[in-house]
């Protein structure tokens, strides 16, 4: 859609058909509708019907923290859209921005020429095999990119999958907005979406993954049983889906770049979704890749230097955020910090800072930098 606005010829080839479903952990923090609300979609998307999120809660057990983070770029909105919806809403925001759209068509292989990348070979719905050439081939293909695999892409940081869980669709389910439960060896994030229905992940150590898939529901319950309050509410709603879940949840950078070649989304980056951040930081990587092509299409030597710049910007804004989520994932002791989130609780100023940090927008380490812990318990 970008690159389509700014006048380049692009072709985008998805084997999926649209509408599409994937799992997702749904949320937009605003740091994330900030990126609609510049691109012109921000409004198409509340007209879906998606409900606004006005609070935010972490629950940590003794002390739960309630809040809304500081608008980015103008934006407070909050939304957790159904991907059938949002990826839609994206398909065809670029077709209308001229972008050729390719559905049911499934990648095979890149054409080399050398050891640049000049093109790629595709499958289309009735098996007959395509070939395109272009200036530049992204791979926007997910976690298992087959375009980083041909491309033979380095994972440069990497560390296991932390968590597994199940999640459902579910209605009837009154909600306070987006909630988030973390527990010892358990994790629970709770997503109102479109048509009345509630998006609930429970989640568990990975290393419980094989109890979990042995006894989804009872399992899955065991997990929602330590947030009583959850637990009875969902005890009067009916479930409309089934479970989906999986425990291949990586942390890792991949090498984003090279001769003609770029990745970007899940396929450059990918960390456990507990902190609900991954479409944010799709969005993000879409916006600096983006520039980065247009800034060096024209000359093979500037484009090179483009997308290097392109992977180290990316790094730079999101690796803080990386390093949280390994804390927080590892789901080992979920409140050691518990006088301070108790003090916190109780200051909308300070629940509104504590947003910020889960929300990616102050880091880590600054939040919980001494002399900003020494400020908030006195205050």
């Amino acid at each position: 859609m970008l690159l389509a606005r700014r006048g380049l010829n692009v072709l985008a080839v998805d084997r999926a058909q649209f509408p599409s479903d994937t799992i997702s952990t749904h949320f937009m923090w605003p740091r994330t509708t900030a990126f609609l609300a510049s691109w012109g979609l921000l409004e198409k998307l509340a007209a879906t019907g998606c409900p606004a999120i006005d609070l935010v809660t972490a629950d940590y057990g003794p002390v739960a923290i309630n809040g809304r983070p500081s608008p980015v770029r103008g934006s407070a909105a909050m939304y957790s859209p159904r991907r059938t919806v949002l990826d839609q809403l994206l398909v065809e925001a670029a077709r209308t921005a001229g972008a050729t759209v390719r559905e049911a068509t499934t990648f095979r292989e890149v054409i080399w020429q050398g050891d640049r990348a000049v093109g790629l070979r595709a499958q289309n719905a009735d098996g007959q095999s395509i070939e395109h050439y272009a200036k530049i081939v992204v791979g926007a293909d997910g976690l298992w990119s087959q375009v980083a695999r041909a491309c033979a892409a380095a994972t440069d940081v990497s560390h296991p999958s932390l968590t597994c869980g199940y999640y459902a669709y579910w209605a009837g389910v009154p909600t306070r907005g987006v909630e988030f439960y973390v527990r010892e060896g358990r994790d629970i994030l709770v997503f109102p979406t479109h048509d009345g229905l509630t998006c609930i992940w429970a989640g568990r150590a990975h290393a419980d993954w094989g109890t979990y898939h042995a006894d989804v529901e009872g399992t899955y319950r065991e997990v929602i049983s330590h947030a009583p309050d959850l637990a009875l509410r969902l005890n009067n709603a009916q479930r409309a889906t089934p479970f989906r879940g999986t425990s291949k949840l990586p942390n890792f950078y991949r090498q984003s770049f090279g001769n003609g070649w770029a990745l970007v989304g899940d396929a450059a980056y990918h960390r456990d979704p507990l902190t609900g951040m991954g479409i944010g930081d799709a969005f993000l990587g879409a916006e600096l890749l983006a520039a980065a092509i247009i800034d060096g299409l024209a000359d093979t030597a500037q484009l090179d230097i483009a997308l290097a710049n392109y992977q180290q910007t990316f790094r730079q804004r999101t690796m803080g955020v990386f390093d949280y989520t390994l804390r927080a994932a590892g789901l080992k002791n979920p409140t050691p910090n518990l006088p301070l989130y108790a003090r916190v609780a109780k200051s909308p100023e300070a629940a509104a800072q504590f947003m910020d940090m889960l929300a990616g927008m102050i880091s880590f380490k600054e939040y919980f930098h001494p002399a900003n812990v020494s400020r908030l318990l006195a205050n």
